[in-house]
């Protein structure tokens, strides 16, 4: 038992190091996420507005409307996973997921806008670059703060390991 509140010490000291060292809190990292969803929600208006498939008669490439498709579920798998690091800041999984999906949707909204422009109407571009452009200081503060975590989490694991050596060690010394 006096092992176990050893690592459960240990555990709360990490926490409060990590506060200190500039650890995101947990409500900003829930406000991001959420601000995440609202805008991601925002940006998929502005994509259901955006017709490729009336764009091939003007000459644009088929793959627009795959490229079209993709960024739809990319944007829906997105906003699911920022709704999950809302429910759950200090998973280091749902962090570095909405990372990815947020990261490989800038990469996409840059071409789709592209041809949103050439193809469509440049105000419906502009709108889809705004809407794209309010997430992108989400993404350096999202690798900040899986960079955060992942120190917490080793620094916990770094305790975990040394009351269990130190237990084991206990253990041993024990007459049987």
């Amino acid at each position: 038992m006096t092992g176990m509140r050893w690592l459960f010490a240990g555990l709360l000291t990490t926490v409060a190091l990590s506060a200190e060292d500039g650890m995101m809190p947990g409500w900003e990292v829930r406000e991001m996420a959420e601000e995440l969803v609202a805008n991601g929600e925002s940006v998929a208006q502005i994509l259901d507005n955006v017709r490729p498939k009336e764009w091939i008669q003007d000459g644009a490439p088929e793959a627009y409307i795959q490229q079209h498709e993709s960024l739809q579920k990319d944007l829906e798998s997105m906003v699911l996973s920022a709704q999950a690091l809302a429910r759950d800041p200090e998973k280091l999984s749902y962090a570095v997921d909405t990372f990815l999906w947020l990261d490989r949707f800038h990469s996409m909204t840059t071409s789709m806008s592209a041809g949103v422009r050439r193809y469509q109407s440049a105000p419906v571009a502009d709108l889809l670059d705004a809407a794209t452009g309010k997430s992108a200081g989400a993404i350096a503060r999202l690798k900040e703060y899986m960079r955060q975590l992942a120190v917490a989490t080793e620094q916990q694991m770094e305790i975990a390991d040394s009351e269990a050596q130190r237990c084991r060690a206990e253990m041993v010394k024990r007459p049987q």
